[in-house]
């Protein structure tokens, strides 16, 4: 499986890179840090993880494993040295600062694409409301773009112990190790991919549950189905069309983003947390995106500009861009 690896940029840009890296992170850091929907539950982790911690210790080893033990950790770390609201702007700075600036240095070529992908609000949100996704997503990024395999293995293991949808993109990421390894003809990718996406669809929530997993318990998470309105699914429909255009050897060497698409699409009707997973592999499916070529290049750019503009209008001049907690509403 080929990884994506950066593009080696002028010291000037990896400059910039980290400049608008570090304002894009300190505006986040720096908004109301009550104002949100889910903040309070943040603040919570940020005071009692030690006592979360201790009470999935005293359970099973299952148990313990699929709460997402390192995100506990990194909470009660934070606790002992600052206060509550501190620790979640350590958390939302450090996230926020290293996903972009990884983003924005990988393609200069394509840079404007890359603050584009930054800014959408599926990518935003992970730094404003969904903060343990984009704790998860910065381990899982740290490991993608490193060159030395043990700390790759290291950081890319670690993230579904910060966020539970990496359980799902690491299995992608195996399979695609077993793809590549036993040389699987496109064809068959695309079979087996879609065959995984089924079971995991099916079974997803009950498996949960059966090892312990939060999640597998809230009723929130165990109604049949995406909850969608199918628009989205149209949308990544369509892309997905662009996508495997491109021809053999592009899929072959961008399967693992390929993967990802096709586990959402077969998915969509049958696990409700779908969404949250492709959430944490999007950008990975933007950024192999960019190696399209012909007229699939400006296919893809006129998606890219209509998500975007489908995502932000609807929520332009909402308190917090829809994402304001209740009372702020």
């Amino acid at each position: 499986m080929k990884l994506l690896i950066p593009t080696e940029g002028s010291f000037g840009y990896k400059a910039m890179c980290l400049v608008l890296a570090g304002i894009y992170a300190w505006f986040l850091m720096g908004l109301d840090i009550d104002g949100y929907l889910d903040r309070r539950n943040y603040l919570i982790y940020a005071q009692h993880s030690d006592e979360i911690f201790a009470m999935y210790s005293a359970s099973s080893l299952k148990a313990f494993i699929t709460n997402e033990p390192v995100w506990l950790l990194l909470n009660i770390w934070a606790s002992k040295h600052f206060s509550p609201e501190n620790t979640l702007r350590i958390i939302i700075f450090l996230s926020s600062f290293l996903v972009s600036f990884l983003v924005l240095r990988s393609y200069p070529k394509y840079a404007f694409f890359l603050v584009l992908f930054i800014l959408m609000p599926q990518v935003l949100k992970n730094h404003i409301i969904h903060l343990r996704q984009g704790a998860g997503i910065t381990f899982f990024f740290l490991g993608w773009w490193c060159r030395y395999l043990p700390l790759r293995i290291f950081f890319i293991g670690l993230a579904p112990l910060v966020h539970a949808s990496f359980f799902f993109i690491d299995a992608l990421f195996l399979l695609n190790i077993v793809f590549s390894t036993y040389r699987i003809s496109t064809v068959w990718r695309v079979v087996y991919t879609l065959g995984v996406g089924v079971v995991l669809g099916a079974l997803g929530i009950w498996l949960a549950g059966a090892l312990g997993a939060r999640q597998g318990g809230s009723e929130e998470y165990s109604a049949m189905g995406s909850g969608g309105s199918g628009l989205a699914f149209l949308f990544w429909v369509a892309f997905s069309v662009i996508f495997f255009m491109e021809g053999k050897s592009f899929l072959r060497n961008n399967f693992f983003a390929a993967s990802i698409l096709i586990f959402y699409l077969s998915t969509y009707f049958l696990l409700p947390v779908t969404a949250r997973v492709f959430e944490s592999g999007m950008l990975i499916l933007l950024l192999a995106s960019l190696g399209l070529t012909d007229w699939r290049r400006y296919a893809a750019y006129g998606l890219y500009a209509f998500y975007f503009f489908m995502q932000w209008y609807p929520v332009l001049g909402i308190p917090g861009f829809g994402w304001a907690a209740e009372g702020r509403l």
